[in-house]
């Protein structure tokens, strides 16, 4: 199933509550992506814009998101969920182009708010190296 664009707009609040770690396989050997960059899952309180309660998600990225500390505010790039099943179990995979720090006070959610410390330079999704 294809992932789905998350509305990064309609959340506030974000917050590092797990320190980015490799993401690994059961052998413990960390998982890479299509394209052979090594994965990285981040854990991420989330709160929808004007409600008290949060959520936690583990966000898989294709770099290691520097400078994101445990307690941290974050900022986030093309967010995208999707869903999976797998022998009667089901859930959400989550995927973003960075996760980056954020300065405290600053809590939306969006690349383009003012006070955001610049995140890595992005990839186009998708895109392959122009010949």
């Amino acid at each position: 199933m294809n992932s789905i664009p998350v509305d990064l707009s309609r959340l506030s609040g974000l917050l590092c509550v797990a320190a980015p770690e490799p993401k690994t396989d059961l052998d413990g050997e960390q998982r890479k992506d299509r394209d052979g960059n090594h994965l990285w899952v981040t854990g991420i309180a989330v709160r929808r814009a004007g409600t008290r309660k949060a959520s936690v998600i583990d966000v898989q990225t294709s770099a290691e998101p520097e400078g994101v500390t445990e307690g941290s505010p974050v900022g986030v790039t093309e967010l995208d969920v999707s869903p999976w099943e797998i022998e009667g179990r089901h859930g959400l995979s989550y995927k973003a182009a960075s996760i980056y720090p954020k300065r405290p006070g600053n809590a939306a959610g969006g690349a383009s708010s003012p006070g955001v410390v610049p995140g890595p330079p992005q990839r186009e999704r998708g895109a392959k190296g122009t010949a």
